[in-house]
């Protein structure tokens, strides 16, 4: 299945094209478009994704999958990734059943090497990709004590480390169609730390709004929208590793008093994704019910 890109993608044989030199800290040739382009294409239901290929990390289930969902719905055509196939294809199966279009991929956002030829492969099938959401991760309720350097490094690796890899990946590809929206989720602990500990969690996701802050400056000439989402606490299979009484003490702080819900996070990346926000560039949007307001 072919997809139109936005612009049209030109490319080598192995899909990704010639490399932007790794010296160049800024780009030769900028050409920006005009308002009146800008104007146009705003005024085209600018939240519809039709036509678009989203890459979705992490989205098999919880924030993921209603990402997924939230993307397929907006006429996107969805790459579902997960660790393992099954779960994928579980997603991208009720994907179309409800109408969408999705195509499931797996491969370990860590490993450098499977990151690439995924990538790879979907540009040789589909041509381009318009939009990429680093959601992968993990979670791990632990104190500070408890954290020995085996659970750093994964933690790390998933969240941080991922989020780089998959946006190396797909770089070039934005950069030669000069479009292209990227949204790493981050968390509200990566902003305010987090109340029970975690400083593993906390690091890493504090780190994505830096690394969206620092892709941002680079990509935007380019015509690519870096931008991150910071949830708080959210009604997921990961809440359900909580404490009760971790879980109480944090819906106590929450000035909605409750939890999120992966649909109200999905929604606020697709509006992040789509031309609505064509002038949003290296925010992260809180979506956290008041738990931290800055």
């Amino acid at each position: 299945m072919r997809l139109s890109g936005k612009p049209p993608f030109c490319g080598s044989e192995d899909g990704r094209g010639p490399d932007v030199a790794p010296q160049q800290s800024r780009p030769v040739s900028k050409p920006q478009p005009t308002l009146s382009s800008i104007r146009r294409q705003m005024a085209s239901n600018a939240q519809s994704l039709s036509g678009k290929l989203a890459v979705v990390t992490g989205a098999a289930r919880g924030l993921g999958k209603a990402i997924a969902k939230e993307l397929a719905d907006r006429g996107a055509h969805v790459v579902v990734n997960d660790l393992t196939l099954g779960p994928a294809s579980s997603v991208a199966e009720a994907i179309r059943e409800q109408g969408g279009s999705a195509t499931p991929v797996a491969f370990d956002v860590a490993d450098t090497s499977q990151v690439d030829e995924s990538i790879r492969t979907l540009l040789l099938e589909h041509d381009s990709i318009q939009i990429l959401v680093n959601n992968a991760g993990i979670g791990d309720f632990v104190t500070f004590p408890e954290i020995d350097s085996d659970r750093w490094d994964r933690m790390i690796d998933i969240h941080l480390k991922g989020s780089f890899n998959c946006c190396k990946a797909v770089l070039p590809t934005m950069q030669r169609q000069r479009y292209g929206k990227i949204v790493n989720v981050s968390s509200v602990a990566g902003k305010r730390g987090d109340f029970g500990g975690n400083a593993h969690y906390t690091a890493a996701k504090a780190g994505i709004i830096g690394l969206t802050k620092s892709l941002a400056r680079y990509a935007a000439p380019f015509g690519i929208n870096v931008n991150s989402v910071a949830p708080g606490l959210v009604e997921t299979d990961l809440t359900s590793e909580m404490s009760a009484e971790w879980k109480e003490t944090t819906i106590a702080r929450i000035p909605a008093g409750r939890l999120g819900l992966p649909e109200e996070i999905a929604r606020a990346t697709a509006f992040l994704v789509s031309d609505d926000a064509s002038y949003i560039i290296g925010e992260t949007l809180s979506v956290n019910g008041g738990s931290y307001m800055d």
